[in-house]
């Protein structure tokens, strides 16, 4: 048995994250010096090895949950004989020594040897990029650089971007030993690489199997990409020195033109680009000269096509942080809604979040004619959570309610739910009676709920239900009258109506009296005797 590629390269990367470039180093030693016994993966993708030291050590390294890995010596951490064992593991599995040291390598942040010394010659090559950048280097140097590394990786994700893993774990392993702030750029320069190398390799797949292998390299890239999110939301552009900010400037630069282009992407770098701009905009110097940069993006003939869409969401994201959102909205409805909304519901959360609901009634009602022009089951949704939030912050606005009701029947489902989390359950009866809904087609814990708490409602829903069932005029059309009937009972009996159930039930017998099949049905349910 072995791992697979995607857990191996996982379990390396964890041990380079958790382990201090010492233990990696006792580890390295331990394994060249013999001392591990065995290394074999076992069931549920675990790896298990002896290592002999003081004492013979017994290791578990666990390569989906890393947390729990475990090893007998006295070291109360991640130590220098699991680094062994799994130094070990890779050399039988993965290509011997070699392939050994080219993970201590990774693990390290370094060089190989037998690359130092064609790597540390600072001799540009002819678009005057160094081979290697180091920590002097720029975001487009290091770009540059791991272009001509690894500008090829993709060709290796045919079917998955295991592949990728190994390549972000070695850039990622070059920056360890930096200082935070220019690690945490470094490494969000690297996922952006790796992610257009995923993008390259699902246009190589036919058109046929390219939506299987779009939702697989998602998962397998979604990762990555909160990681990048994570990083952005990090920074502090308040704090930075020139370096930082112009590596900032040409991620969030490259990051845009992604965005802007037209080309079908397999990642939302929109998204990527906003959430720098989000935490960027801090700095108002930094937040105009980008709103600047997009308003004459926006003036600019377009050479080519680019996606106008996002241009106009990213302007209105920016006036929305300035608090101009009578600009942001009028940006907003210039791009294409079913492309943009997303980015347009959280504004109306935060304005609601600070109560100003001055904006949120100017927010809701540009939003209320945009779902409404495209009215779907998708679009519907996150704008009913928007409007119950405001219903319950702000009941006595009939705004909230109109909107609700006004988008029926696509409304309904959220509405019905809205109206019994406010136990407003005459609402929720009316709501059922208007849309039509039978009461065998209520759900059955709705039911309970509004019986035991307004039994009353109930009764027109399940007379209608009765005589619905009757017209049918067929056995089975009986039977459910029956099983509706028993409910009734129940109903009027915990209303303490019992007079009225009986001069119900003895109207309905008389009245159809001729069904000699209904009076069978009513007999053997013991509705009568």
């Amino acid at each position: 048995m072995r791992l697979d590629e995607k857990l191996q390269a996982a379990l390396e990367q964890q041990l380079g994250n958790h382990v201090s470039g010492t233990i990696i180093k006792r580890g390295w030693s331990y394994y060249k010096g013999g001392y591990v016994q065995n290394a074999k993966e076992t069931v549920h993708h675990t790896l298990t090895g002896i290592v002999r030291g003081t004492d013979l050590y017994a290791v578990v390294m666990d390569a989906e949950h890393f947390g729990y890995s475990t090893c007998t010596c006295p070291f109360n951490d991640y130590c220098k004989h699991m680094v062994a064992v799994y130094f070990q593991y890779y050399a039988e599995v993965g290509g011997g020594e070699a392939a050994a040291e080219r993970s201590y390598f990774r693990m390290l942040g370094l060089v190989p040897a037998s690359e130092v010394a064609k790597r540390e010659e600072p001799a540009p090559d002819q678009t005057g990029i160094q081979i290697f950048p180091g920590k002097e280097g720029t975001a487009l140097e290091w770009l540059g650089w791991m272009e001509k590394e690894y500008g090829e990786s993709w060709k290796k994700c045919r079917h998955s971007l295991h592949a990728l893993q190994p390549v972000l774990s070695s850039l990622k392993g070059l920056s360890k030993d930096w200082e935070p702030p220019q690690r945490r750029l470094h490494w969000a320069t690297a996922i952006m690489f790796v992610l257009e190398q995923a993008e390259l390799a699902i246009n190589t797949v036919d058109s046929f199997s390219r939506y299987y292998h779009e939702m697989s390299f998602l998962r397998m890239a979604e990762p990555w990409v909160e990681h990048l999110n994570t990083l952005a939301g990090e920074l502090d552009p308040l704090d930075m020195g020139d370096g930082e900010q112009a590596w900032s400037d040409d991620l969030v630069e490259r990051m845009r033109q992604r965005a802007l282009d037209t080309d079908r992407q397999l990642f939302e770098w929109g998204n990527m680009y906003l959430a720098f701009c989000e935490k960027l905009s801090v700095d108002p110097n930094w937040h105009q000269r980008e709103l600047e940069s997009l308003l004459a993006e926006l003036d600019k003939a377009p050479e080519g096509e680019r996606n106008e869409s996002f241009l106009h969401a990213a302007i209105g994201m920016l006036y929305f942080v300035k608090g101009e959102d009578e600009k942001s909205i009028h940006s907003f409805s210039q791009g294409a809604f079913e492309r943009i909304q997303k980015l347009i519901y959280p504004c109306v959360a935060q304005r609601m979040e600070a109560k100003q609901w001055d904006l949120v009634d100017r927010w809701m009602s540009f939003l209320y004619e945009c779902v409404y022009q495209n009215r779907n089951a998708r679009n519907i949704g996150p704008f009913m959570a928007l409007c119950r939030r405001a219903d319950e912050d702000r009941p006595e606005l009939p705004t909230w309610f109109s909107y609700m009701t006004e988008l029926l029947p696509y409304s309904y489902s959220e509405l019905s739910e809205h109206w019994l989390s406010l136990q407003r359950y005459e609402d929720w009866a009316d709501l059922q009676m208007f849309i039509g809904v039978k009461a065998e087609e209520i759900d059955a814990a709705a039911a309970r709920e509004v019986a035991k708490g307004a039994p009353q409602v109930l009764l027109p829903l399940y007379h209608q239900s009765v005589d619905s069932a009757i017209a049918s005029r067929n056995r089975q059309g009986y039977r459910l009258a029956v099983k509706q009937l028993k409910k009734l009972e129940k109903l009027y009996k915990s209303m303490k109506e019992t007079a009225k159930w009986e001069s119900y039930l003895l109207e309905l017998v008389t009245k159809n009296q001729r069904l000699r099949a209904l009076q069978e049905e009513l007999w053997k349910g013991k509705i009568i005797t």
